[in-house]
């Protein structure tokens, strides 16, 4: 019965990235978190969607607990926040470390602080699930073979 659920689920991931939430089977006691950012716009989901989600949603037998957030619209947005909120992941998805052009940014002046809440879409974040803070995050794109690597190390 797991197994049917996972590959529902997978099914469902692979045909859309939509607010699925509800499918995808969670543990009450994860051993990880991973969000995934997604949006019906979003270029690297369509895609990447249907890899990805193989790799990603063997997982959550495994003891992942996988929430999508759907960043299309100001509607989908609001719905995946208070899914978020409810597992704790919310703050660690919304709030991203400046790295790159963040820090271009902040050496210029035109950014102050060390934080910035932003809006990006085809990212997977990995969230630790008693400390619940950010512990990695990966684009959709990355190879099968670094994702499996990534989540591999994470759950050890």
């Amino acid at each position: 019965m797991k197994k049917l659920r996972v590959i529902m689920a997978a099914f469902l991931v692979a045909t859309s990235f939509g607010s699925i939430a509800q499918t995808i089977p969670h543990s009450e006691n994860p051993k990880l978190i991973a969000v995934v950012n997604s949006a019906k716009w979003c270029g690297v989901c369509k895609a990447n969607a249907a890899r990805f989600s193989a790799v990603l949603m063997p997982y959550a037998a495994k003891g992942v607990n996988i929430y999508m957030n759907d960043i299309t619209n100001e509607t989908t947005k609001e719905a995946s926040k208070k899914e978020l909120e409810k597992a704790n992941a919310y703050v660690a998805v919304s709030t991203i470390p400046r790295k790159g052009m963040g820090k271009m940014l902040k050496a210029c002046g035109l950014a102050s602080d060390k934080k910035q809440t932003q809006d990006v879409s085809g990212i997977v974040t990995f969230i630790n699930p008693k400390t619940h803070k950010q512990v990695k995050q990966l684009s959709i794109a990355e190879s099968d073979e670094v994702m499996t690597a990534t989540i591999n190390s994470l759950l050890n």
